[in-house]
C-alpha cells in the first residue's frame, strides 16, 4: 500500500471515530439538550432560541433550524435533537451535497453572528479567512463550491470558497451608510445566483446585480412613496404608524427567490402575496387569501408550488402557474415566521412564534405526528419554587413552562392567559400566580433581532391574576386605563399580595386579595407644558388626529417595591424616578428629577419630535433596603447611601438590575445580552457571564441564593452557579 492511500486510510478511519464519538456523545445525552454548548458557570439552559429560518437537509432525513442562540439539527423520523450549533443564527444553507452548512446572524456582527460554515459529517466549525462581515443572506451555488453572501445591511456581496475558506468583499458603494441615511426597519432581503432584493417601508422591491453592485430595477406594487417630511418624524407611545405615515400599512416583509432565480415573491403589510418575474419585472399574480400581514415565505424545489405564512396563524400554498390556492394549514397558536419545503416536496414544514415546528403533508394536507418545541421567541418573566426544584417562565404570548431543576427536563406547559401578547407581565416571588396585561396583536419578529419589530394592538382592558399550574384566574381588575401604554411595566410585592402597575398617565396599585386598588396620577406631577413645541415662537401646539395630551406624559418604565412592601418605586422614560406610599399611592421623596419636558418635545404642529436622552430601564432594592440602583440609557446610579462608592466602568443600557442574597454584589444585566458582576464594597467590575445573544429581561436568585436565573429576549433561561460565577 503506498503513502497516499495510508494517508487516505488513516484520515478516514479518524473522522469515522469522531462522527462515532460525537454521535456517541450526542445519542447519550439526547434527553438532556439543556447540557449543550453552556456558558461558564451555568449549569443548564431552557429553551432554544425564537425561529428565525428552517431548512431541510439535501438527503431529507434532517431539519435545521435557525435560532437566536445557534443552528439546532433534528432527525425528521423522531423529532428529536441531534446536535447544536452555537452561535447567533438568522439565516441558514445548506450545500447542494449537503457536505457543508452555512450561518449569517444578521446585520450585527458584533452581536456574536457573523458568518459561520459548518462540517455537516463532524459538526466541526471551518476556519474563514478574514474578511467577511456577518451575512444577513446566503446562497450556494449550483455546484456547491461557492458560498455567496449578501452582508450587513445589503451593502456588500462576499464570495467564498468553501474548501479553502478564502473570499472577497465587494462594496456596494450605492448602499453605503454615507448614501443611505435613512433605512427602513424591516428591511428584508432575498438572494439568487446574479440578483439580490430588498423591501422597504413605501412597498417598493429593489433588484440588484451580485457581480456589479448595481440597482437593475424596482418594483411596485405594494404601494406608494411616504408623504415628504422636512425632519424626522419620532412616533410617540400608543400612536399607531398608519396616522404619520398612510402607506406603511404596505411595509413589505418579506421576500423569496424561486430556486432557478426566474421568480420572486414578496409579502406585505397589505395582506398579499405577490409573484413576479426577475427578467421582466412583469407582476405575475397577486395573492389574496390572508388576512394578516404575511411574515415568511418558501418555495418548493421545482418552484412550482409557493408557501405564504402570515400574522393570522395560517399557511397557504399557491400554484406558480395559475396562481390558484392548493391548501390552507392552521392549527398555530401565533404568527408563522418561517417556512421550508423538504427537497421531494412532500413535506412542508412551518415555525411560529409559539415555539413549534409543525410538519405537513403537501398531498394528503395532514398534519404529520412530528413535532419540534421550545424555541421560544421571547421570555418575559420567570420564578423559583419556594423549595428551590422548579422553575416557572412566561413568554411574551402567555404561554407558560415549568421546569424541573433536578433532572433539567420541561415538565408541562400551559396557555392560559390573554390573546396573543403579554403588553405586562410578572410572576409572584414564590411563582403560583402570574399578573398580566394582554392584547390581541398583530407582530412581525425580524428574524435574529430582540422583540416585535412592528406591531398592531387591541388592549384588553383588564389586568388578571392567574394562578400557575391549572390556569383559574383568581381576580381580575376590569376596565382599568392600565393596558394602553405598550410593554407595561408591572412588579409583585414581596409578599405576593400586590400587583403594581403602568398606563395612560397613571399608576395603579392593585390589592390581589381584597380587590381594592390605589390609582396614581402622574399627569401633574409631570408639569406639562401647554404649549410645549411654542418655546422658539412658532405658534400653539396642535396635537396629530388621534394623539391625546397622555402620549407626551413619559411612560412609567421601571417598578419595584421596597423589601417590606410598604413603599413602591417608579422610574420613567423621562428619567425620573420617584418614591411612593405603597398603601395610599401619596408621593414620598423623589429620587430624581428627570428630563425637562419642554426639552423632550420640540417641533411644530403636526410634525414634532419626543426625545428621552436617558430612559429608567431597571430599579431593584437590596434586600436590607439601604440601597436603590436605577440602570437608564446613560449610567447606573447607587441611591440611599453617600458613603457607597460608585461603580467604575459601569455599562451604559442596562435592562434588568438585582442584589445578590448577601447585598455584597450587584448583578447587572444588558441590552446587547451580556451580565456584568459589580463588587459593591470597591465599584469594581467582578467579571462578565456571557450567554445571550440579545436583551437579558429578567434577572431572579433562588430562594437558597445559590442559583442565579436570567431570561432573554432571545428566547432562552441560563441558570447560573452563583459560586462559579463569581469566583
Amino acid at each position: 500500500m503506498n503513502r497516499f492511500y495510508r494517508v487516505l486510510l488513516i484520515s478516514t478511519l479518524l473522522i469515522g471515530s469522531v462522527v462515532f464519538a460525537i454521535e456517541a456523545q450526542k445519542d447519550e445525552a439526547t434527553e438532556n439538550y439543556t447540557k449543550w454548548e453552556l456558558p461558564k458557570a451555568a449549569k443548564a439552559r431552557f429553551g432554544k432560541g425564537g425561529i428565525n429560518a428552517i431548512q431541510f437537509s439535501p438527503d431529507g432525513t434532517q431539519i435545521a433550524v435557525a435560532s437566536s442562540i445557534g443552528i439546532w439539527i433534528y432527525d425528521l423520523k423522531t423529532g428529536k435533537e441531534i446536535d447544536i450549533l452555537p452561535g447567533r443564527s438568522q439565516s441558514i444553507a445548506f450545500s447542494p451535497d449537503g457536505r457543508f452548512i452555512a450561518s449569517g446572524g444578521g446585520k450585527f456582527a458584533f452581536r456574536g453572528g457573523g458568518l459561520q460554515l459548518w462540517e455537516t459529517a463532524t459538526g466541526q466549525k471551518m476556519q474563514l479567512i478574514d474578511g467577511h462581515r456577518s451575512a444577513s443572506e446566503l446562497h450556494f451555488s449550483e455546484d456547491g463550491k461557492t458560498l455567496v453572501t449578501l452582508e450587513g445591511w445589503g451593502d456588500a456581496i462576499g464570495r467564498l470558497d468553501v474548501e479553502t475558506g478564502e473570499g472577497d468583499v465587494k462594496n456596494i458603494e450605492d448602499r453605503s451608510w454615507e448614501k443611505m441615511t435613512r433605512r427602513s426597519s424591516p428591511e428584508p432581503y432575498a438572494l439568487t445566483h446574479d440578483k439580490f432584493a430588498i423591501g422597504g417601508q413605501v412597498g417598493k422591491i429593489e433588484l440588484w446585480d451580485t457581480t456589479t453592485g448595481e440597482k437593475l430595477s424596482t418594483l411596485s406594487g405594494h404601494g406608494g412613496p411616504l408623504p415628504a417630511v422636512d425632519r424626522e418624524i419620532v412616533i410617540p407611545e400608543g400612536v399607531r404608524e398608519e396616522m404619520f405615515f398612510p402607506d406603511a400599512g404596505v411595509h413589505v416583509l418579506v421576500l423569496k427567490f424561486s430556486p432557478d432565480g426566474t421568480k420572486l415573491a414578496s409579502g406585505s403589510k397589505d395582506k398579499t402575496v405577490r409573484l413576479w418575474d426577475t427578467n421582466t419585472n412583469e407582476e405575475l399574480a397577486i395573492l389574496q387569501k390572508h388576512t394578516g400581514w404575511i411574515n415568511a415565505l418558501a418555495f418548493s424545489s421545482d418552484g412550482k408550488q409557493l408557501a405564504s405564512g402570515c400574522t393570522d396563524k395560517t399557511v397557504n400554498i399557491w400554484d406558480t402557474d395559475t396562481g390558484e390556492l392548493i391548501a390552507t394549514f392552521t392549527g398555530h397558536l401565533n404568527g408563522i415566521v418561517a417556512l421550508s419545503f423538504s427537497p421531494d416536496g412532500s413535506m412542508l414544514a412551518s415555525g411560529s412564534t409559539d415555539g413549534t415546528i409543525k410538519f405537513w403533508n403537501t398531498q394528503t394536507k395532514d398534519l404529520l405526528p412530528i413535532s419540534i418545541t421550545e424555541h421560544t421567541k421571547w421570555v418575559k418573566t420567570v420564578s423559583f419554587s419556594e423549595d428551590n426544584s422548579a422553575l416557572v417562565s412566561v413568554a411574551f404570548n402567555g404561554i407558560t413552562d415549568f421546569w424541573n431543576l433536578k433532572t433539567w427536563q420541561k415538565t408541562g406547559s400551559q396557555n392560559a392567559v390573554h390573546g396573543d401578547l403579554l403588553r405586562g407581565s410578572v410572576l409572584s416571588p414564590d411563582g403560583t400566580k402570574l399578573a398580566s396585561a394582554g392584547a390581541k396583536a398583530t407582530m412581525f419578529f425580524e428574524a435574529g433581532s430582540s422583540g416585535a419589530t412592528l406591531s398592531s394592538q387591541m388592549a384588553d382592558r383588564r389586568v388578571q391574576l392567574t394562578e400557575v399550574g391549572t390556569g383559574h384566574e383568581l381576580a381580575a381588575l376590569n376596565e382599568t386605563d392600565g393596558v394602553m401604554d405598550p410593554g407595561n411595566s408591572m412588579a409583585f410585592s414581596p409578599d405576593g399580595k400586590t400587583v403594581a402597575f403602568d398606563g395612560s398617565g397613571k399608576i395603579y396599585v392593585w390589592n390581589t386579595e381584597t380587590g381594592n386598588s390605589v390609582n396614581i396620577s402622574l399627569i401633574d406631577e409631570e408639569n406639562v407644558p401647554e404649549n410645549p413645541n411654542n418655546a422658539d415662537g412658532n405658534g400653539d401646539f396642535e396635537f396629530p388626529p388621534g394623539l391625546m395630551q397622555r402620549h407626551i406624559i413619559p411612560s412609567i418604565s421601571a417598578l419595584v417595591f421596597s423589601s417590606d412592601g410598604k413603599k413602591l418605586i417608579s422610574g420613567n422614560m423621562g428619567g425620573k424616578v420617584q418614591m411612593w406610599d405603597a398603601e395610599t399611592g401619596v408621593a414620598l421623596a423623589p429620587f430624581l428629577a428627570g428630563q425637562d419636558m419642554e426639552e423632550a418635545v420640540k417641533g411644530g404642529p403636526g410634525n414634532f419630535t419626543v426625545t428621552y436622552s436617558d430612559i429608567v430601564r431597571a430599579l431593584a432594592f437590596s434586600s436590607n433596603g439601604t440601597l436603590l440602583a436605577v440602570g437608564s440609557n446613560q449610567k447606573i446610579r447607587l441611591l440611599g447611601n453617600s458613603k457607597q462608592p460608585p461603580l467604575k466602568d459601569a455599562p451604559r443600557g442596562a435592562e434588568s438590575l438585582v442584589f445578590s442574597p448577601d447585598d455584597t454584589i450587584l448583578v447587572v444585566g444588558l441590552r446587547m445580552g451580556g451580565i456584568e458582576l459589580f463588587d459593591l464594597t470597591t465599584g469594581k467590575k467582578i467579571t462578565t457571564l456571557n450567554g445571550h445573544t440579545a436583551t437579558v429581561e429578567t434577572l431572579v436568585f433562588s430562594p437558597d441564593g445559590k442559583t442565579l436565573v436570567s431570561t432573554g429576549q432571545d428566547g432562552t433561561i441560563l441558570a447560573w452557579d452563583w459560586n462559579e460565577a463569581v469566583k
